[in-house]
């Protein structure tokens, strides 16, 4: 029996659907509970933004090591000079201490939106079970933390859900993004499993990436005199020290550095891999318009090689939906798909429960991911081998078609 199938079975009483949800709910609402109860500290990712802006608006370089501010708990601050600049009337209208409330009436929202794309947006192909059961991965901490990625990616949620009226709020979205955070630029790979000729989504791809680089090197032109102390704490705590949960976080593991020759070229061919195993799945793997664009929502934050917890919440929507398009394959390829799925979320719970040291489940989780993705995006390309050979061996029919919008 397929995952699926018996936790819809197990759930089909009020008891233990209860159950169902609390259990996988429990490393995020747990840890939750558990800061609250603690006296932990919330918002600490904003406090770094609003000391930054502190630092910068009394005319000191916000990347102290050591970041000090009356009423706040700062992490060090990593980002451009403008952020802090932006920030700033923050301080003269709420003050240090009240700007944090005044950040929540933006931060719930943001939440909001992101939570209900993640769980209630419709997708038929991304059932409600596995969905739920993805918000296992992502880590309470991280939802406590009140980073601007947030804020960041409900933006972009918002431009998605209006892709089929107009592209330009969305590329404004990623490009306000990675004005702040460069990775997401990723995001972009939306625009490539449009249900479009493949001919516009490449030129409408150009024009984004166009946009959107033009938006970083921008930011990086105009840092002005902290510019180079920017640089610095980049490198020292950025790239040194974060290495995320995603691709470079499998780098740092075997020793190597995120600007070293080997991650770099890892990253190349990981990265061309993804995005083919994305055009296999839009292509012939039968989904609307909506679930194409949750599928390069996924793929964004799986192409992310420093994806942290907090990016993590349209991953499970879009796994639980990449399962699904097991189904067709067989009934062996779905089953033993969708326990490894459910396997590795059960596996994050326990882990969780246990507060077992030493493993760190959201690396894994996303490794799990990848492999399941590029697993069921060669099984979907397998009964089309001899037609893709065949494009191989004679390519010109297929670029004529390409040219002439038929593909």
């Amino acid at each position: 029996m397929d995952a699926l199938n018996w936790f819809q079975r197990f759930t089909h009483n009020k008891r233990n659907m209860w159950i169902f949800s609390l259990f996988f709910l429990f490393p995020l609402i747990g840890n939750v509970i558990s800061r609250w109860a603690k006296g932990g500290w919330w918002l600490n990712d904003f406090d770094a933004l609003i000391c930054g802006a502190h630092y910068i608006h009394t005319g000191q370089s916000p990347y102290s090591l050591h970041p000090v501010c009356e009423g706040l708990s700062p992490a060090v601050y990593v980002y451009a000079p403008q952020v802090a600049h932006f920030f700033t009337p923050f301080i003269d209208m709420f003050g240090l201490s009240s700007a944090r409330i005044a950040y929540l009436f933006i931060l719930l929202p943001a939440m909001g939106i992101m939570t209900w794309y993640m769980l209630f947006k419709t997708f038929p192909k991304s059932p409600f079970h596995f969905r739920l059961m993805s918000v296992a991965a992502i880590n309470g901490s991280a939802a406590c933390c009140g980073n601007i990625s947030f804020i960041l990616h409900a933006l972009v949620v918002l431009g998605a859900i209006n892709l089929k009226r107009s592209r330009w709020p969305f590329i404004i979205a990623v490009t306000l993004g990675a004005m702040v955070k460069p990775v997401f630029l990723t995001y972009l790979v939306v625009l490539l499993f449009e249900n479009r000729p493949l001919v516009k989504r490449l030129f409408t791809g150009l024009i984004a990436a166009t946009v959107g680089l033009g938006g970083v090197m921008l930011i990086m032109l105009t840092s002005g005199t902290f510019g180079d102390a920017w640089h610095e704490a980049l490198h020292t705590i950025v790239i040194e020290q974060q290495p995320g949960i995603s691709f470079f976080a499998l780098t740092s593991s075997l020793g190597f550095s995120m600007t070293s020759p080997v991650s770099l070229i890892g990253l190349a061919i990981f990265t061309g891999v993804m995005i083919i195993s994305g055009l296999i799945l839009t292509e012939w793997g039968d989904l609307n318009d909506d679930e194409r664009i949750l599928l390069g929502m996924g793929f964004a934050l799986m192409l992310n090689p420093r994806l942290q917890d907090y990016d993590m919440y349209f991953l499970g929507p879009c796994l639980a939906m990449i399962i699904m398009m097991a189904k067709p394959l067989g009934a062996r390829i779905f089953t033993w798909a969708s326990w490894l799925f459910s396997g590795i979320l059960i596996f994050d719970v326990i882990i969780n429960i246990l507060e077992v040291e030493g493993i760190h489940r959201a690396p894994l989780t996303v490794f799990i991911y990848c492999v399941l993705t590029v697993s069921i995006a060669g099984l979907t390309a397998w009964p089309q081998r001899a037609r893709i050979r065949g494009w191989f061996r004679n390519p010109l029919p297929v670029l004529q078609d390409i040219l002439a919008q038929r593909i």
